[in-house]
């Protein structure tokens, strides 16, 4: 299961600390896309749409300024236009998805979450 995380930086909330945490907690599923993180590529704007075409889910994560952000615009219609899920989750339900739990170090709640979400058996 590959999943393209789709989320903006313009209104300081999402961060490259939380970015790595939120791949930390998807883990466990086969390949994540988050483009702070995994964006090495010469051309940064194709490797984005290669990376959001061969992804099975897409999760947008909804901060007040996410649907300003042309970049999310774009691989919104994209994702639309491949016929892709699209799982939003706001950054608030984020914050606390990403809780740990005391006992395994990490909370599952929002693996659990995109696994019930649709795609995903």
């Amino acid at each position: 299961m590959k999943i393209f995380v789709s989320y903006t930086t313009r209104d300081r909330k999402i961060n490259k600390e939380l970015l790595t945490r939120l791949d930390n907690e998807l883990s466990e599923f086969e390949n994540v896309y988050i483009d702070l993180i995994h964006n090495d590529s010469l051309n940064k704007q194709e490797r984005v749409f290669e990376e959001l075409e061969s992804a099975d889910q897409i999760v947008l994560i909804e901060t007040e300024q996410v649907y300003q952000s042309n970049w999310v615009k774009a691989e919104l219609e994209r994702a639309n236009y491949l016929k892709k899920e699209v799982i939003k989750i706001s950054f608030s339900e984020l914050i606390d998805y990403l809780k740990p739990d005391i006992n395994i170090g990490k909370s599952q709640l929002l693996t659990t979450y995109i696994k019930n979400s649709g795609l995903i058996a």
